[in-house]
């Protein structure tokens, strides 16, 4: 890297690394933790009050079960890290795991009470994640034995083996579900990729040949099935048979996702979801041991769509989605796309060189710490207008909770200190 390019990212990286381990880390040491049932509680409001809301998401759980792991293993301090992870996974299996039929269930009440029992393979994928991961930091037997066992129980009773990929959504009892009016059953860009950061987890833990072909079938079914190669962009929801169909707001409650009554036509692709699967893509790549270069081809489209249509040169940030040919057609700011822009954009500058890229970075940087922050709390607001006006206010919620801003943070931290050298 050129000396110039250096003395441009030092002060980022300064600002970066202050606001992560004197902000952003602090305000979840105190509050992750819920003190009374155990667990995690990420219901927050605009003040960082708990809120009325008081049930806790499979989601929510296996998210800081990882996030906090990961800070940890990636160097960062988190005050009583270790002991808030081992707890958090003492309350998922005492509440959260269904002991008659297996899997998890999707949602409880605060004291652990089940809520809602069906079995939702996006929950499924963060738990092999997130235990991974905390196996990678502490040598853990029963985590890694449990992560490897949930990667068992999805090859045997969620894998498609006649079309390829992963059913979904199911009930109680592992009956395939129909969570869309119009299609008995859906696969979706979302759930596969993070199956993809999964299994590259659990590989990296394991080293073992069935960990590593599930990864790499699972790679490729993406692109041979969801990523649409001239422009680089995914295609979010399909049939079981890969037959493209619009993205819809699903019947299990999920988040705060926005559609309107029809859906968003299949020519509609969101920024951050392409570019996060592109830094995610190349960090399996890493786990496997294929050098980044022998990517390009599949990246560089990616990151040239993200770049030219996603990110707004005018107020700054990434834009939600657009149209796949076209311009973007949500132009508000979600806090998630930026942080996984961020992180992706400097993977672009690191593997291509093209000073384009580091452009964007620091666009959406500049943009993220001047109006997504908020300042007093140190989380990151959850929804701003295209000029960065505040539209949605608080600090958590079971599906907004901190695995975006820390692990993005975290991940940007090391890689500016890995290209200043």
């Amino acid at each position: 890297m050129d000396k110039d390019v250096k003395e441009v990212l030092k002060p980022y990286l300064e600002k970066t690394e202050k606001y992560l381990n004197e902000k952003l880390i602090p305000f979840w040491e105190e509050r992750a933790v819920e003190p009374k049932y155990g667990g995690f509680q990420t219901n927050y409001d605009k003040y960082g009050k708990r809120n009325e809301i008081t049930e806790k998401s499979f989601l929510s759980q296996v998210r800081s079960i990882f996030t906090i792991s990961h800070a940890l293993r990636q160097g960062f301090a988190w005050k009583g890290g270790e002991e808030a992870v081992r707890q958090g996974i003492e309350f998922l299996q005492k509440h959260f795991h269904d002991k008659e039929y297996d899997g998890y269930y999707w949602i409880t009440e605060e004291d652990g009470t089940t809520k809602d029992t069906n079995k939702i393979i996006y929950g499924h994928s963060f738990l092999i994640y997130g235990f991974s991961e905390f196996a990678l930091l502490t040598g853990d037997k029963a985590a890694q034995e449990e992560a490897e066992r949930v990667f068992d129980l999805l090859q045997e009773k969620v894998r498609d083996d006649e079309h390829g990929g992963y059913f979904e959504h199911f009930d109680r009892f592992f009956n395939l579900k129909a969570a869309r009016g119009d299609v008995k059953a859906h696969k979706s860009l979302d759930v596969h990729m993070h199956l993809m950061e999964a299994f590259t987890t659990l590989y990296e833990l394991t080293g073992k040949e069935k960990h590593r072909k599930a990864l790499e079938e699972v790679i490729d079914l993406i692109f041979d099935k969801m990523i649409e190669p001239k422009t680089g962009t995914g295609i979010s929801m399909f049939t079981d048979k890969w037959e493209p169909i619009a993205n819809v707001e699903l019947d299990t409650v999920w988040g705060a996702d926005r559609f309107d009554e029809e859906g968003k036509d299949t020519d509609i692709t969101s920024y951050g979801h392409n570019i996060e699967f592109a830094w995610l893509y190349l960090h399996a790549q890493d786990i496997l041991g294929i050098q980044r270069e022998k990517s390009l081809d599949r990246v560089v489209p990616i990151y040239e769509h993200t770049y030219k249509h996603g990110v707004d040169w005018k107020y700054g940030g990434i834009y939600v989605e657009g149209e796949r040919n076209g311009e973007a057609t949500e132009r508000t700011k979600e806090f998630w796309q930026q942080a996984e822009a961020l992180i992706g954009f400097l993977d672009a500058y690191s593997v291509t060189g093209d000073k384009r890229y580091l452009d964007a970075y620091l666009n959406i940087h500049d943009f993220v710490f001047n109006k997504v922050i908020n300042w007093e709390l140190g989380e990151w607001l959850p929804l701003l207008k295209e000029n960065g006006d505040v539209l949605w206010d608080y600090m958590g919620t079971s599906w907004k909770v901190f695995y975006h801003t820390v692990r993005g943070t975290c991940q940007m931290v090391n890689r500016m200190r890995k290209l200043i050298g």
